[in-house]
């Protein structure tokens, strides 16, 4: 779904979620209506009163009951309220939890890649706030807005019926209050979507300032990243204020005329009274039914706003509900688990250009394949489809002699281990990082893997040794121990293809060459593909792919691209190694 298209009704673009619960709504909008009806009775018990008090010489006795009606009827009004409020509220927050669920659960089903394009600071605005923000709605707009709307409508009926004249009056001087507000609605949608724009550019640039302190002070990127920071807050305030000052003269005028409606109420009625056309407990009591109808109005007015921003609320949730999933079939995989990409192209944007062009490989199971090229290449947009990062656009990517898409994800999940080079880590223990690979994977095994990857002794040199917790997305460890912790988490799912996307760009050489060691272990019997920028560390694999604009320029052993391609050989010479000098 195209997120900037025209959104649709709010309730129509939710119904899924909201109709399991359409049973409590409704209740709770006829619990409300019981108290309006209560509140509107408690109204015609003070109106006896006032007729009786203006009416002459009156005994307290002839009054107390009336009064003690019209006490029960408001606190039943403010009951029944609460309790159709208490209703909605369950309904509304079952709506949001089945919302939530069913957002995490597409995002298992969806391409990796679309994470990448969006960006957390935007998914946990959509997931958390916009969500949340449908709680309003549901919870208070249906009930609270119900009860604010008949109150006032009820009590223009009433004032009718008491007297057309003074009720007219009334009425249009209340309407032409309202039309005044009808300026803040101009342009609403538009407004709104980008208000959240806006917004979610802001979360974005939280997210990247605060996660990327560490790179932005060693760096010195501070300007440069808090400039970009700056600039996205910025942009939410203009924005915002823009919004305010368009709106700001509508809701003044709004509020200077529309809750004085008792001003032609008081000018008319006291007209009829000295015409002797209305008596004076009747004025009283149009007099209160003026004053009451504001206030209902007002708050019914606070939840058109609400209401008026669902429709783009919707529009989010459903862009990322209706997102292509990536297709997937129920086949396991059996016998051989050679990789072949024959023809495949691949393109971000459905109609944007490829960025992967014709790439053919074969990869033979346990063999091991090397992706390099210069940065932007589409090296890593090569392994990241193998890994089912995306669905490629044509051609075949083939495991055993089937296409990847006859697969089930389960079963591409258990063959597949992807190292990346962004790293993330829980903050959980360390122990308990590395057994996300393997849940079920004893502390020993966790041990033996660190050890066998040159991680055991950095490991256990942290203040709690493997019980050392990583902090928020492992920001206690350094990059390298990070990619190292990761590593080892790969090592132990055992998959039998391994993919490490320059999994040792943050490790020192000391360290690389240890983790190389480890990786030779390893990945024995197993299918290696590594994305490499450093060639010395790929010398002995089976093939090396030499990529270029998404295109395979070249490949073959290390010794042959060296004889074979002028562009293999200037990189190995621009890496430093004397070999190439001969």
């Amino acid at each position: 779904m195209n997120s900037d298209k025209k959104t649709g009704s709010f309730f129509r673009e939710l119904r899924e979620f909201i109709s399991p619960y359409r049973v409590g709504y409704i209740l709770s909008v006829i619990i409300s209506m019981l108290g309006v009806f209560c509140n509107m009775l408690s109204y015609a018990a003070v109106g006896k009163i006032a007729g009786k008090i203006f009416g002459g010489a009156v005994k307290v006795e002839d009054i107390v009951g009336l009064v003690l009606i019209a006490a029960i009827l408001k606190i039943l009004y403010g009951v029944l309220i609460n309790i159709s409020t208490w209703v909605s509220h369950s309904a509304a927050y079952k709506t949001l939890r089945d919302i939530r669920l069913a957002l995490t659960d597409k995002m298992m089903r969806i391409p990796l890649g679309y994470f990448e394009e969006k960006g957390t600071g935007r998914l946990k605005t959509t997931i958390v706030e916009r969500v949340e923000s449908v709680e309003k709605t549901l919870a208070h707009l249906l009930p609270e807005m119900t009860a604010n709307i008949l109150i006032p409508l009820a009590m223009i009926v009433w004032s009718f019926v008491i007297d057309w004249r003074v009720a007219l009056c009334m009425l249009v001087w209340f309407v032409a209050g309202l039309c005044l507000s009808g300026g803040m609605m101009k342009d609403y949608e538009e407004r709104f979507k980008s208000y959240t724009d806006a917004e979610k550019n802001m979360n974005q640039a939280i997210v990247e300032y605060v996660g990327g302190i560490e790179v932005i002070k060693n760096y010195n990127r501070t300007a440069d990243s808090f400039r970009r920071f700056e600039d996205a807050i910025k942009g939410h305030t203009d924005n915002s204020l823009t919004w305010q000052k368009d709106t700001l003269m509508y809701s003044t005028l709004t509020l200077a005329v529309t809750p004085y409606s008792v001003f032609p109420v008081l000018i008319s009625g006291l007209i009829f009274v000295r015409n002797q056309t209305l008596d004076a407990s009747s004025l009283f009591m149009l007099i209160l039914l003026a004053l009451g109808i504001f206030a209902p109005v007002y708050k019914a007015m606070s939840y058109t706003d609400s209401f008026a921003s669902m429709g783009a609320v919707a529009g989010e949730i459903r862009e990322i509900l209706d997102y292509k999933e990536l297709v997937r079939g129920d086949e396991k995989i059996t016998g051989s688990r050679d990789i072949s990409l024959k023809n495949v192209c691949f393109s971000y944007a459905s109609d944007g250009p490829d960025v992967i062009k014709d790439i053919d490989l074969d990869i033979k199971e346990g063999s091991m394949l090397a992706l390099v090229g210069p940065s932007g290449s589409g090296k890593s947009t090569v392994a990241k489809l193998i890994a089912g990062y995306w669905d490629k656009k044509s051609g075949r990517i083939d495991i055993g002699g089937k296409d990847i898409t006859e697969y089930s994800q389960d079963e591409l999940n258990k063959l597949i281990a992807y190292v990346d080079q962004d790293t993330f880590l829980y903050n959980i223990s360390i122990m308990e990082n590395i057994r996300v690979g393997r849940p079920d994977a004893t502390d020993e095994e966790v041990v033996a893997a660190a050890v066998a990857a040159g991680c055991d002794e950095f490991i256990r040199a942290l203040p709690d040794g493997y019980q050392t917790l990583a902090g928020s997305a492992g920001d206690m460890l350094s990059g390298g121990e990070r990619q190292r912790i990761a590593i080892v988490r790969a090592m132990i799912k055992n998959a039998p293809v391994l993919i490490m996307d320059e999994a040792t760009s943050s490790s020192d050489p000391e360290n690389e060459a240890a983790i190389q060691q480890a990786l030779s272990v390893s990945a024995r019997n197993k299918t290696l593909i590594i994305v490499a920028h450093r060639l010395s560390t790929i010398v002995n694999a089976d093939n090396i792919a030499l990529i270029d604009d998404g295109r395979v320029i070249a490949q073959g052993r290390h010794d042959e691209l060296l004889s074979s391609s002028e562009e293999y050989r200037k990189m190995w010479e621009l890496s430093g190694n004397s070999e190439a000098k001969r």
